[in-house]
């Protein structure tokens, strides 16, 4: 049979995990693959949530824009933390994670044959979407530090261009964009009258002098910019399924079409739970981004001992995206490194053409133990080869 989705390429985690199999139940297999964060929420929320759950509210729908508790504390929240101005009655709503609110953007934006600019590499899930929806994306290349250039995304723009997509801090490079790209984006946006789409789920996870900066922080550029987030990474959340979309009223009504076709809401438990961690849990994530500094600062101190990675050092997130002297099929590559350590990490390629020659390295669950583990691995690996 012939399917509508024969041309999308399959989920690639999902491809490399069933290549791990062999190796998961292995006392020794370590996984550098997919981007986990290394903490769960406080015990103190996750106590409030099992209080909650003999309560009849909490097994039926929320209204389709979420619980009105969870967008005023998160309203207050990106405030505080982002500057961003958004109103919790009707430009925010919470989406069953940031994926969902990506694919609620782009359905709600761009229709087929139109296209979507997206610096690459890129992430692959945002790629498929747009293919879904019998849309185009067209890249724009970044510069040796994985920053966008702003005039490479304005050759692209076309008439059938609807919106430009940005990750910052980036998946899977994780590189910070700087302010002045930002706003030089925004205003190709204004001038051209088209949707950025901001994805910022790892907005806490900046190091070093960095600093995480939001277009919607404009107040000049409310109706052109759409603000994603998530509960997974800076919170600790990633199976409860909680984000957010944060754009204009209007944008926010549009918006709402395509979630009750999909969703109808995001999980409630999930918004119950969140709702928890913005109250109680923000000492967490400090904590966190603490241990990933240190993490960072150790694999990045490993990664240079190991001629054969070529360091890009980004100051975002909990990935290395290292270029692999010589290598021209990094598919193989990871493939031939699991088979031989027991280590999985992803091949560049998945991330788009401009990823060849690269790997993404994931850190973000890891022990400095273990850290120091796979580094031992992958210097042998590449050592004796």
């Amino acid at each position: 049979m012939k399917y509508r989705t024969d041309d999308i390429m399959p989920p690639p985690i999902v491809k490399l995990a069933e290549a791990a199999k062999r190796f998961i139940k292995s006392p020794g297999f370590l996984n550098l693959g997919q981007g986990l964060p290394g903490h769960i929420p406080p015990d103190d929320a996750i106590t409030v949530l099992k209080d909650r759950l003999s309560h009849p509210a909490t097994h039926v729908y929320t209204p389709d824009e979420g619980l009105l508790e969870l967008r005023e504390e998160l309203s207050l929240y990106l405030r505080q933390k982002s500057g961003i101005d958004a109103n919790p009655q009707d430009e925010i709503i919470i989406t069953a994670g940031a994926n969902n609110a990506f694919l609620g953007a782009i359905l709600t934006l761009v229709g087929p044959n139109q296209n979507i600019i997206m610096p690459t590499p890129y992430y692959f899930n945002s790629v498929m979407a747009v293919k879904l929806l019998g849309a185009d994306v067209k890249e724009a290349p970044v510069n040796s530090s994985f920053q966008p250039r702003v005039e490479d995304i304005e050759a692209a723009i076309d008439k059938n261009t609807r919106a430009i997509f940005i990750i910052t801090p980036n998946n899977p490079t994780g590189a910070v964009y700087e302010k002045r790209t930002i706003d030089g984006i925004v205003d190709l946006c204004i001038q051209h009258d088209i949707m950025l789409i901001s994805d910022e789920t790892y907005s806490r996870m900046v190091f070093d002098d960095a600093t995480h900066y939001s277009p919607r922080s404009r107040r000049d550029a409310e109706n052109h910019v759409v603000t994603l987030g998530s509960f997974s990474k800076d919170f600790g959340m990633s199976g409860w399924r909680v984000g957010f979309t944060i754009g204009s009223a209007e944008f926010i009504r549009e918006f709402l079409k395509v979630q009750d076709s999909i969703t109808i809401c995001a999980p409630t438990a999930g918004q119950m739970l969140a709702l928890e961690v913005l109250k109680k849990g923000l000492d967490t994530v400090e904590q966190e981004i603490q241990r990933l500094s240190r993490l960072r600062d150790l694999a990045y101190l490993r990664m240079r001992e190991i001629d054969a990675l070529e360091e890009i050092y980004t100051k975002g997130t909990f990935y290395l995206f290292p270029r692999v002297k010589g290598c021209t099929d990094s598919r193989k590559l990871v493939t031939d490194i699991l088979q031989s350590t027991g280590t999985l990490i992803l091949p560049g390629s998945i991330f788009g053409d401009a990823g060849e020659g690269h790997v993404r390295i994931s850190i973000g669950p890891l022990t400095p133990e273990a850290v120091d583990e796979a580094f031992d691995r992958l210097s042998k690996f590449f050592n004796d080869d």
